[in-house]
């Protein structure tokens, strides 16, 4: 039986674009001739809508009538740089194609939820932090059908999609103990609420305490920047590249910043691996194109993302008891960490 996936893959757009045409969402901009392609290719796959494909369910009598909006954490600049909260949009953008339910609006939280508007939706999906009130704001927009993912909200009684970062953390460390280094730094960002007061980062926690647990902790070695991106990684590269004392491994906080921090190492003749292991975080598609490859902690992003929607979908068909998903994380092994050289 065909799905909006095959129509998506024919037509070659979005499965979100194939989904909101299908709906006829009168809020998308598409060409006219998208829009007939997209049609004619369904008609031509003799395409069934979810919700009447199983008729007896329980869940089809809400699918296809219900709207739903997305909040993103980070602003859309970000989101494209740092592919990691993207990914998660389109976990679940696919998920609601899939589904049958319209995605109605797509909003970033960068400027506070003064410029949000989420009125007449029956759930919303928000992806990273929002401040306490804004978390009850919502909640009460959309009559307690909230889920938030990366992001475990004061209020428990919404749903959560999270990963433990913590765990991750010291599974990247003893990859490294394992390869013979102890001296291991951190490059890190620094996120902030919508008041300016910081958000203390789970990965930089779980670094210190583990590295003060075994007596190697070295406050030089840390290298905390204003965010996650590329250009963080690289001037903070830069910064540690300057020290007389070198670490022999970086555990890094993100894919991207770590993309920066091997472009500086480059700059600065230092080889990696030769010279310094690199381990990141979160295994965006780039890590494995980078030179070396990227041994990083892969986070199941997309999955986080269809998590989520079930859960909303689980909430809209009646279910209240509040459900938290932790989505597990994997270490994936490749050219950036090898072992310390004797000489090193």
């Amino acid at each position: 039986m065909a799905t909006i996936k095959d129509i998506a893959e024919r037509a070659n757009v979005s499965t979100a674009t194939v989904s909101r045409v299908l709906n006829n969402d009168k809020n998308l901009s598409v060409a006219l001739e998208t829009r007939d392609r997209i049609m004619d290719i369904a008609k031509e796959l003799n395409y069934v809508p979810v919700r009447k494909r199983y008729p007896d369910s329980k869940s089809s009598s809400i699918i296809g009538e219900k709207e739903i909006g997305i909040v993103m954490w980070c602003s859309p600049e970000y989101e494209w740089e740092d592919t990691y909260f993207l990914s998660i949009r389109k976990g679940i953008e696919s998920e609601c194609a899939e589904r049958g339910l319209l995605v109605k609006k797509i909003s970033h939280y960068s400027g506070g939820m003064t410029e949000i508007q989420m009125n007449n939706l029956d759930g919303v999906i928000v992806v990273g932090m929002v401040s306490e009130e804004d978390e009850e704001r919502l909640s009460q927009k959309v009559n307690h059908n909230l889920v938030f993912i990366n992001h475990t909200p004061k209020n428990e009684w919404n749903d959560t999609v999270v990963i433990d970062h913590a765990k991750a953390t010291r599974i990247a460390l003893e990859h490294l103990f394992s390869l013979g280094h102890t001296k291991i730094g951190f490059i890190g960002g620094q996120e902030k609420a919508q008041d300016g007061s910081k958000i203390e980062d789970p990965r930089q926690k779980a670094y210190e305490e583990t590295m003060k647990k075994r007596g190697l902790y070295h406050p030089d070695y840390v290298y905390i920047s204003k965010q996650f991106l590329i250009s963080d990684g690289y001037h903070s590269m830069i910064k540690a590249g300057g020290s007389k004392d070198l670490p022999s491994a970086f555990f890094i906080a993100s894919d991207a910043m770590a993309i920066g921090a091997i472009r500086a190492s480059h700059e600065l003749g230092i080889k990696i691996p030769v010279d310094m292991s690199i381990v990141s975080f979160n295994d965006v598609e780039m890590a494995s194109f980078t030179q070396p490859a990227l041994t990083t902690v892969k986070v199941y992003t997309e999955e986080m993302g269809k998590a989520a929607v079930k859960l909303l979908l689980e909430r809209l068909e009646g279910r209240e008891i509040p459900f938290k998903i932790e989505v597990p994380t994997k270490l994936v092994v490749r050219e950036s960490s090898v072992r310390l050289s004797n000489d090193s």
